[in-house]
């Protein structure tokens, strides 16, 4: 069943295309608008940066300032007298340090320790006296002892959290004399961070509200770690909104005007093209149903193409009508056509597949049985090989013209291939089929085929598969018993005519009784049973070993049986291709094996008829990853039985291409192969042994053969005689310049396991045999 296609109306299309317009408009706007977001984006990291250096510049110089603080006044002398005599030292403290104007600020405080760290007494004077500063500045409480961790030189600051307030210590060491020879105490001053920075500091970038520090109540933190707790903001720049507001606003003008005129393109689109061709489908619905369009309609269309094409519609109609009659007939004559077989004239096997398919279900409702009778040419090789294809043909033909005469008037004969026939007879007895059959014979016998110049009698078997009315579930299987009818036909001995049922039953018991045919099944079924056996192909004249031929045996209870044997049931069961697959398959198990030397090819056997099967050129393929280490050569057995030359010849191409070489077997056995070496890619020819023996006899016979052993060689084949079982033969095969060679004389087929001594035995005799 088709898939069903995917169709669109011309107003589905044209909604899709303005759609599109203004998917690709947003796309455009959606572009812009995250170009100006990278654009904003960049500017605020700008800001960012410029706030960070505006920030770091200020707290440098807050720093700065500190340290310059706290050197004055480790080098003032009141502050060394303060750590030698204190007794003024709550004055200096708090107002001293003010009015020297070292200490300029209400943030700033300073305190003194002695060399012991400690803090000097707070009690010498009254801290609180009224119009002091500390008075109106209260003093900050400073550490009673100076922490350790300080790193008490010149520039040593921290910063601290205490009681929600940032603060900044900048400790100093005071010594008696500038020499700093001996070490009075220490100083300490403290000022509020943020206080300072907002007292001494203008910022242009940084938005000051948003300036935090993050420490924890009394946690502390070193001055070179600041930017690691600070945070803040960088101001917001009004010109970047002001622009943005003006790129959206513009953004959304721009969509608005494309979607209005989408909107206009749409309806005029709708007024000029849609309409008018609704207008025309409707017109060609009409013509459809055998009724004519109106041409005069009250408004023509705008458009003069589609009006033109709407007139011709018109004049089309009563043409087509015209036509619509020849072609009914012409698709009978097709449809025949491709039913019928272009050989005989009867109905080919499309034709059988369907009408067997539609005969299974009638079959469910007919009240009388069914019988399937299988027409196979006896001999009929035999005659094609002898006469030629042509006449081949004609007997086909004349065969055919009697059976379908013999027939009822309804029924109906199938080519099922070759020389194969077949028909099904409804609303009939065995009996009935019976006689059918035997009329069929009677006019066949009675044919003229003498005319032709055959001499050797024409005849069929008929194989015969009955099932009664209400058996519906058996009647699928028809055609497989009457082909195990057909070939019981064929058994010498029988009447050429066989029901199944009454006539096969003791034949069927016979063959399952018999050695070869189970032997053969066996050893389909069973991997292993098929053994390959390999007979050397010598070059010519130093009789070097290039190929071995594989020889299948079947190994069937401690037994081996012999091609002869077994290959006639594998020809009568048309069992060639699971043969050729299971030989393939025992190949490839020996050359994976290794057990073949390496260099040395390996010329498989395979019918003609199974060349054209994929499965068994798919095995071929997967078979050629061994040509790196062996060539591979496909010998062409039974040529004759090609039906599919050109099929079979890609097939041969294909393989060729993954360096297989192609031989064809047993030339000069029969009458076909020589048409083939026109029609095939073949490159080696191995002469049969009918030919090669008359190479020993001194006749004409012989000049013959050598005559056209010298063609073949001329024409580029490489020749292999087959059969060499005497030196006079071989003798006589080398002076003809044939290139291989191979025969009992030089080699019988041996064993897988027994290869490698073969090669031993056949490499020290090599330089006797030369000599």
């Amino acid at each position: 069943m088709r898939p069903a296609r995917f169709t669109l109306s011309i107003k589905q299309i044209a909604l899709a295309l303005i759609t599109g317009l203004l998917v690709a408009v947003s796309l455009v706007g959606a572009f812009a608008a995250w170009q100006t977001r990278s654009v904003t984006q960049s500017l605020a990291r700008s800001n960012l940066d410029a706030a960070h250096s505006e920030l770091s510049a200020a707290t440098e110089r807050l720093f700065r300032r500190a340290a310059n603080q706290a050197d004055t006044l480790a080098h003032w002398d009141e502050t060394r007298q303060q750590l030698v005599l204190p007794e003024y030292y709550a004055y200096w403290r708090d107002q001293r340090v003010y009015e020297a104007g070292i200490l300029n600020s209400r943030h700033a405080r300073a305190a003194l320790y002695d060399n012991q760290r400690r803090l000097l007494s707070n009690n010498t004077t009254n801290d609180t006296e009224p119009g002091s500063l500390a008075a109106r500045f209260p003093r900050p409480g400073f550490p009673d002892t100076l922490p350790q961790a300080a790193q008490l030189l010149p520039g040593a600051s921290w910063l601290a959290n205490e009681g929600g307030t940032m603060v900044v210590y900048q400790a100093f060491p005071v010594y008696s004399d500038e020499h700093q020879h001996s070490l009075l105490g220490y100083g300490l001053l403290r000022f509020d961070f943020m206080g300072e920075l907002l007292a001494r500091e203008s910022f242009h970038f940084v938005e000051m509200g948003s300036v935090a520090l993050a420490l924890k109540p009394g946690e502390t933190l070193a001055q070179n770690a600041l930017f690691s707790r600070l945070n803040f903001k960088a101001r917001s720049d009004p010109n970047q909104a002001r622009f943005q507001t003006i790129l959206s606003r513009a953004l959304i003008t721009l969509f608005l005007l494309v979607a209005g005129a989408a909107l206009l393109a749409f309806l005029v689109y709708n007024r000029l093209l849609i309409r008018p061709l609704h207008q025309l489908s409707r017109d060609i619905d009409t013509m459809q149903q055998g009724r004519s369009p109106s041409v005069n309609r009250p408004s023509a269309m705008h458009v003069v193409e589609l009006e033109s094409i709407r007139r011709s519609l018109h004049e089309y109609q009563a043409q087509l009508r015209e036509l619509h009659g020849s072609l009914e007939n012409q698709n009978r004559e097709f449809r025949s056509q491709a039913r019928q077989d272009a050989l005989t004239g009867c109905y080919n096997r499309r034709a059988y597949e369907e009408d067997w398919e539609r005969f299974r279900t009638d079959f469910r409702h007919m009240h009388e049985g069914a019988a399937f009778l299988l027409f196979d040419c006896d001999r009929f090789k035999a005659i094609n090989d002898t006469y030629g294809h042509a006449k081949g043909d004609r007997v086909l033909t004349l065969i055919a013209d009697a059976l379908v005469m013999a027939l009822r008037a309804n029924d109906r004969l199938y080519r099922l291939g070759g020389d194969e026939f077949a028909t099904f007879l409804a609303r009939t007895s065995p009996a009935q089929a019976k006689q059918i059959a035997q009329r069929c014979q009677s006019l066949i016998e009675a044919g003229s085929f003498g005319d032709l110049g055959i001499s050797e009698p024409v005849g069929i078997s008929i194989g015969i598969a009955f099932c009664s009315a209400g058996q519906p579930e058996n009647v699928g299987d028809l055609p497989k018993q009457a082909d195990i009818a057909m070939y019981t036909a064929k058994q010498p001995g029988r009447a050429r005519i066989a029901v199944y049922g009454e006539d096969t039953e003791r034949a069927s018991q016979t063959l399952v009784a018999n050695r070869e045919t189970s032997a053969l099944f066996q050893a389909l079924a069973t991997p292993g049973m098929i053994e390959m056996h390999y007979q050397a192909i010598h070059a010519l004249p130093d009789r070097k070993v290039d190929y071995y031929e594989a020889l299948a045996r079947i190994r069937y209870h401690g037994e081996l049986i012999m091609p002869g044997a077994f290959l006639p049931v594998v020809s009568a069961r048309r069992l060639e291709t699971e043969f050729d697959l299971a030989v393939l398959a025992q190949v490839d198990a020996d050359l994976s094996s290794g057990m073949i030397p390496e260099g040395i090819g390996v010329s498989i056997n395979l019918s003609a008829q199974t060349i054209s099967r994929a499965e068994v050129v798919s095995h071929l393929l997967e078979l050629s990853r061994h040509t790196a280490r062996h060539a591979l050569m496909i010998e062409i057995t039974e040529t004759s039985l090609i039906t599919q030359v050109a099929e079979v010849s890609t097939y041969l191409d294909l393989l060729r291409t993954v360096h297989f070489r192609i031989a064809m077997d047993d030339f000069g056995a029969g009458y076909s192969p020589l048409r083939y070496l026109a029609d095939l890619p073949v490159e080696v020819v191995k002469l049969d042994i009918s030919l090669i023996s008359k190479l020993a006899q001194d006749n004409r016979a012989a000049r013959v053969v050598a005559d056209f052993v010298r063609m073949m060689a001329d024409a580029g084949y490489s020749l292999v005689a087959e059969g060499v079982e005497t030196e006079a033969v071989l003798q006589k095969v080398q002076q003809l310049g044939i290139a291989h060679v191979q025969g009992y004389l030089l080699g019988r087929p041996t064993p897988l396991d027994r290869l490698a001594d073969a090669v031993a035995d056949d490499i020290a005799t090599q330089p006797a045999r030369s000599a």
